[in-house]
């Protein structure tokens, strides 16, 4: 399966491949946003070697290079058109030798008249050799994962300042036309099903998911209707695939839950930066002498040994990292210098490591994982996960490890929320996952719970929101599934430091994408007649390959069946891809489901949202909820006039803009849009 990473690269480095000067040499000039698309899906060396000698931001001042030609990708918004038209009208002269324009989105109909007005007044059309609309407007984190790296659509959509449909539908807009760029991307014209929860007394229903299938099928019309040529036909052929579109209120405990895989460990539990294409870490770094040192760590899809762990249970990470290790002694064959020859140990591992110095790239990445499980460990421990995760899973899973009903939940909570090592923020967790998982709230045992917790104003003001996501509309979506017997007692090693007791629970998101390949969803629920096309699948025996899909809640986890890290078999698809969108953020427990969905069901998934949340995060937006939104800044700053020292504006000259080889912009929310004319392809 092919990701929608290397799906995006490749557009990007087809893009810049196409355009080849006289003088094979040429630049890239990109804004703010554009860049941090880019930046997202290609390495800085994957750029270089197209014949790039350097990348710029048109929003800085540069050096002018007027004998290149400079491959331009762009925001369609004035501000960068504005920028743009300043690099070819210069007093002193042209920037570069002509500009071959991208846009990763569709231009408006205003700014693509106003653009035209400016390059003509500015005598800069003759300059501009093409122009074209990619489609990209989005950013790819992993192999299955993509995000709109927009959080304040959670803000703005959940919250109940203001719920006006003049607030709402505008914002509903921009992810349906980003949406469209995912599936343009991808090339596929997929059925779209979407989250169609019961109206529940005393709870809030906006039917997001239902407004936003609507406008992304409008989207996708109306491309389609300019681009007769799309999809591209498969190899192997496949039916069109399926455009699943939920929101947060599918799923309302799993942002709370602690997990205890490794790549939601580090994200949750460690202080990382997120990144564009990943997440950083910087950690401290014990050297041979014994004096520390800062490290820093980028925990992204090119390192290898971070794909082949990311998705274990912390307890059988470390087992892989000695195991990896040790496979890499042995392939090498490197001597073990007088010391072991295998590791056993982290702390073996950290000996050897110091004796490899001839391969400086791998033992970096080994001891920087090293370092980051132990630190995941330490914390475990020091928080008291193990008492306070089991208990999360108790009240998530609706039962025991046993199998039994959790009893006296309110009691079990009171000492952990009394304890004044536990962070105001876990406290806070635990009381919203009891909310989100309670089939009614006695407001006496949350007067209590409140009380012994001893919260601080801003955690009370999370409690008091919780309400807004309408928690209650994720028991809706159980009734797509039957509970699993429990015919079965997990039982537990006691020299494992995390027992899978601790992992119980399983996402929604999962189950929903299960039912949807089994064909046991809930068509009430999750109706797909938004375009009366029925979906076939390919997959034979798709009921005997899974026999108790969709579960409820418990579901027992086979995390040594992982393979999904970089030395994983590609298999090809055996049915059409699933692409799964939430809006107002996912969780890396959710992600994680795509990824096993995919190697389960040898499909293509690819899993996005609106943006990446972690616990504490989603805390912290639950209690912004009822506050006024700030004022929305720009990814691209406001244009305030040329940064170059001087312009001259050339007069009014009668020319026109060239054609764009590109689809027609037609706006799905203004049906009188007529859109450009084009030529080519999308």
């Amino acid at each position: 399966m092919i990701g929608i990473d290397e799906i995006l690269k490749k557009r990007f480095l087809e893009l810049i491949k196409t355009v080849n000067p006289t003088g094979r040499w040429k630049l890239v000039v990109v804004d703010s946003l554009s860049s941090k698309i880019l930046n997202s899906a290609c390495k800085m060396y994957d750029i270089l070697e197209e014949n790039v000698t350097l990348v710029e931001n048109i929003e800085k001042p540069r050096q002018p290079y007027p004998s290149y030609e400079a491959i331009y990708i762009l925001t369609p918004c004035i501000e960068s058109c504005s920028r743009l038209v300043d690099d070819f009208s210069r007093k002193e002269g042209k920037m570069y030798a002509a500009a071959h324009v991208h846009f990763i989105n569709a231009l408006e109909n205003n700014t693509f008249n106003e653009f035209t007005r400016l390059l003509n007044a500015a005598n800069a059309a003759n300059d501009i050799r093409s122009l074209k609309e990619m489609y990209v407007d989005f950013l790819v984190r992993e192999n299955c994962v993509y995000t709109l790296d927009d959080q304040r659509k959670f803000l703005g959509l959940f919250g109940g300042f203001d719920t006006s449909p003049g607030q709402i539908e505008p914002q509903l807009d921009d992810i349906a036309k980003q949406l469209l760029c995912v599936c343009v991307t991808i090339g596929e014209n997929p059925l779209i099903r979407y989250h169609r929860p019961l109206d529940i007394k005393e709870t809030i229903n906006r039917r997001i998911p239902e407004h936003l299938a609507k406008l992304v099928q409008s989207e996708l019309d109306n491309f389609c209707a300019t681009n007769p040529e799309f999809p591209p036909p498969r190899d192997p052929p496949l039916p069109s695939g399926t455009l699943i579109i939920l929101d947060r209120t599918i799923d309302p405990i799993s942002p709370f839950l602690h997990e205890f895989t490794y790549q939601a460990m580090i994200a949750d539990l460690l202080e990382v930066e997120e990144i564009p294409a990943g997440l950083k870490y910087e950690y401290k770094y014990t050297q041979e002498d014994g004096t520390t040192q800062d490290q820093e760590v980028t925990l992204v899809e090119q390192d290898p040994v971070y794909t082949n762990i990311r998705h274990m249970h912390i307890a059988n990470t470390t087992e892989k990292l000695i195991s990896d290790f040790n496979a890499f002694i042995n392939e090498n064959k490197i001597s073990g210098t007088g010391g072991p020859t295998t590791a056993v140990s982290l702390n073996d591992m950290k000996n050897m490591i110091s004796n490899l110095p001839q391969f400086q790239e791998m033992k970096t990445r080994f001891s920087a994982h090293m370092n980051i499980a132990s630190e995941c460990m330490q914390e475990f421990k020091n928080q008291n996960l193990e008492e306070i995760g089991l208990l999360e899973q108790d009240m998530a899973c609706g039962e025991t490890p046993e199998g039994e009903k959790p009893k006296n939940l309110v009691e079990s909570l009171t000492p952990i929320l009394d304890d004044p090592l536990t962070s105001q923020m876990v406290k806070t967790r635990l009381i919203l996952l009891w909310i989100a998982t309670s089939d009614t709230v006695d407001p006496e045992d949350l007067e209590t719970l409140l009380a012994v917790a001893r919260l601080e104003q801003e955690y009370k003001d999370a409690i008091e929101n919780i309400k807004l996501l309408g928690v209650q509309l994720s028991k809706s979506a159980n009734r797509q599934g039957k509970k699993m017997k429990k015919s079965w007692k997990k039982k537990v090693n006691p020299q494992q430091e995390v027992p899978f007791d601790l992992s119980r629970y399983v996402p929604v998101v999962k189950r929903i994408m299960e039912g949807h390949i089994d064909g046991s969803i809930d068509q009430s629920l999750f109706p797909n007649n938004i375009r009366n096309v029925k979906q076939h699948h390919t997959r034979k025996d798709t009921t005997e390959a899974v026999k108790e899909v969709p579960k409820l809640r418990v579901y027992k986890t086979q995390w040594h069946k992982k393979s999904t890290g970089a030395n994983a078999v590609v298999k090809p698809p055996s049915g059409p891809p699933i692409i799964i969108f939430i809006v107002g953020g996912m969780t890396y427990s959710e992600i994680r489901s795509a990824y096993e969905i995919a190697e389960t069901f040898d499909r293509e998934v690819y899993i996005g949202s609106t943006h990446i949340i972690t616990p504490d995060k989603f805390v912290e937006d639950i209690g912004k909820l009822d506050k006024r939104l700030p004022t929305q800044t720009s990814v691209v700053p406001p244009y305030k006039g040329s940064i170059h020292k001087s312009n001259v504006n050339a007069g009014n000259v009668n020319k026109t803009l060239p054609p764009r080889t590109t689809s027609s912009i037609s706006n799905a929310s203004n049906s009188t849009s007529k859109g450009h004319k084009i030529l080519g392809k999308w």
